[in-house]
């Protein structure tokens, strides 16, 4: 029965990351603008004086442009994800010369541990993560690659405000949750904000 479930699980992650995976370059690069443009006018997003974001990476919702932006702004601090063994940390970045190539081919940023983000740093300020995934329901249900990165990270900082970022054709009827498993506050994809 177990194992059934995980097949099933894998199946239906498999099945969405193909659809993700058939949108072209082109498109992907139009639906993230819409995705970042929706996400500017999220009060979370504006309020937020420090942004943890994920690095994108083969067909996820484009984050590399946007990281730029902000840098060049300097409008909020930004950190960005180190896989560490079986966790992710995320440390700060102020150029795209502090990324290196990391886990899978990810760009990381150096490690540093004056740069690390830790409950100090979320002290007396508002912070937002964006969180990547394979596949997402309307009720905020999301799957990611299987590795549990994200959900271990957001039990360890359960202030943090998140928003998920998706595109359209990752959206599902109903997503397999587990207990362990944390639904995004918000999911934004090219089309619209699931709240």
């Amino acid at each position: 029965m177990e194992k059934k479930a995980f097949s099933s699980k894998q199946e239906l992650r498999t099945r969405y990351l193909n659809y993700r995976n058939n949108l072209s370059v082109k498109e992907r690069r139009e639906k993230s603008a819409k995705i970042w443009e929706q996400l500017k006018n999220e009060d979370t997003f504006k309020q937020a004086q420090i942004l943890l974001v994920y690095m994108d990476y083969r067909s996820e919702v484009m984050t590399t442009g946007l990281v730029e932006e902000l840098i060049a702004s300097g409008e909020k601090r930004i950190f960005a994800p180190k896989v560490e063994g079986m966790d992710i940390q995320f440390y700060e970045v102020s150029g795209m010369e502090d990324f290196e190539e990391g886990y899978q081919g990810i760009r990381e940023p150096l490690k540093d541990s004056a740069r690390l983000f830790t409950d100090k740093v979320l002290q007396d300020t508002q912070a937002l993560i964006l969180v990547p995934g394979a596949v997402f329901d309307r009720e905020r249900g999301r799957m990611g690659y299987g590795k549990g990165f994200y959900d271990r990270y957001l039990a360890a900082f359960p202030k943090l405000h998140s928003i998920a970022l998706a595109f359209e054709c990752q959206i599902t009827r109903k997503v397999p949750v587990e207990a362990h498993d944390i639904r995004p506050d918000l999911i934004i994809t090219d089309t619209e904000v699931i709240r």
